[in-house]
């Protein structure tokens, strides 16, 4: 029938024009993504070439500023250990004249008891004076040598600290009488015992005290207190000197640290007792601060050591003050 026969033909037609179509799509459609693909993923690894060079030369350009920082590291090592082998070097060797000095102007004051003289007497009492604050100059320095050197040690016996307090404050009660400043020590009713090294943590108070005592005014006031605070005892200094600005605070305990109340008393020291006496106490696992109420409010210094320390007492870091 001739219906039928159309159909045919139309199913023909479709398959044919279908079988057209898909052979048209990928002769030409398709081969044309696929060079858009390629030439993408071209472009792609071009980008991907170009980030891993630049990736590359960042990386060597790192390597070498960790290169160089590593040598200045390295030169920085040798010059701290040049300069605390130089000043342990100065600090040992001016020690010895330094007693010859001392020695001899002893024997001077022995021989003649008068001095030969009101000025000759005087100028006896002030070479001796004179030695005695190199002497303790010295002394700093070689703390500080040794400090930064590793060499610091501090050995733990038990050893009463109220009996301690009051030899501190019986030497200095001296100086503060010279000065014309009022010394008040308030005693604490309990004995306190503590496990540390009695000669370092008395280089502590008298640091402390002879601070004090050196920024108070004439006919000023310093008072010493310590109580047992649970299982640690607490020291305290207080003076009603210049004060201390709260920016200073956080510099204070740095070495070669000297405050900028009193420019006259920077040529007393070299600025090292208070960073020393921090790295004492730091070595018997204890703390160390300051409190004042600013510039005129007079300051107080305090510090605190467990009695019976939980690890053995240790060397203090080098580390730590190398950095301040």
């Amino acid at each position: 029938m001739p219906w039928q026969q159309f159909v045919v033909y139309a199913i023909v037609a479709a398959a044919g024009f279908s079988l057209l179509t898909y052979w048209i799509t990928k002769k030409f459609v398709l081969r044309k993504m696929n060079r858009t693909i390629m030439k993408a993923e071209h472009n792609y690894q071009q980008q991907i070439s170009s980030l891993q060079q630049q990736l590359s030369g960042k990386v060597n350009m790192l390597e070498g500023m960790v290169n160089k920082l590593r040598l200045s590291n390295q030169e920085l090592t040798r010059l701290n250990e040049i300069r605390s082998k130089f000043m342990s070097v100065v600090a040992h060797d001016l020690r010895q004249p330094l007693s010859s000095i001392q020695g001899f102007a002893s024997i001077l004051m022995m021989d003649s008891p008068q001095g030969g003289g009101n000025n000759d007497q005087i100028a006896l009492n002030n070479i001796l004076k004179a030695t005695d604050n190199m002497n303790m100059l010295m002394a700093d320095l070689m703390d500080i040598s040794m400090i930064e050197s590793g060499r610091f040690k501090v050995d733990g016996q038990p050893f009463s600290f109220n009996a301690l307090v009051n030899d501190v404050v019986t030497l200095q009660a001296v100086n503060a009488q010279k000065k014309g400043i009022f010394l008040q020590k308030y005693d604490c009713p309990t004995d306190i015992t503590v496990l540390a090294d009695r000669f370092r943590i008395s280089q502590v108070i008298n640091n402390l005290i002879g601070n004090a005592l050196k920024f108070a005014p004439q006919g000023g006031r310093v008072e010493v207190s310590f109580y047992k605070e649970g299982d640690h005892v607490t020291c305290k200094i207080a003076d009603n000197g210049p004060g201390i600005l709260h920016t200073e605070k956080e510099k204070i305990f740095q070495k070669f640290h000297q405050s900028d109340n009193d420019r006259n008393l920077k040529k007393q020291g070299w600025g090292l007792g208070l960073a020393i006496a921090q790295e004492i106490v730091l070595a018997h696992g204890g703390e160390i601060g300051v409190e004042s109420a600013g510039l005129g409010q007079g300051a107080m210094f305090w510090f605190k050591l467990p009695q019976h320390p939980a690890v053995p007492l240790k060397r203090p870091d080098a580390s730590v003050l190398q950095n301040k």
